[in-house]
Formats: structure tokens, C-alpha cells, sequence
């Protein structure tokens, strides 16, 4: 579960970092007419992240249990 939990976060981080200035984002790899949905993306990254907060407390929480 915590595999499961380290690949959304990290899905989640590339969906929030890629629409910003940082190197290799969207608009350098593809130009600037790629892609408008920068707040569905943002939205989307953020619920994947939490979706991986969740995920590895509820691991640490089953793993205590065990």
C-alpha cells in the first residue's frame, strides 16, 4: 500500500510542478499552445496527493495492528 501511496504522490507532485516555471515544463517541451487546464491539473494533483497522505496513514495505521 505504501508503494501504491509513494507512486500517486509522486504523480500527483508531476501534475502540480509541470504547469509551473520550472525546467522541462509543458511550455518548453511542447510550445506554448499546449495545453490550457492548468487549474485541472493543479485540482487533480492535489486530490492525488492527499489520495497518497491517506493512503500511507492508513498503511501505518493497518501496519501497528499486524
Amino acid at each position: 500500500m505504501k508503494i501504491v501511496a509513494v507512486v500517486l504522490g509522486i504523480v500527483g507532485l508531476y501534475f502540480n510542478l509541470w504547469h509551473n516555471n520550472v525546467p522541462f515544463n509543458h511550455f518548453q517541451v511542447f510550445g506554448q499552445g499546449f495545453g490550457t487546464q492548468h487549474v485541472l491539473h493543479s485540482v487533480v494533483g492535489l486530490i492525488l496527493v492527499g489520495a497518497a497522505a491517506w493512503l500511507w496513514y492508513r498503511a501505518e495505521r493497518t501496519a501497528v495492528r499486524a
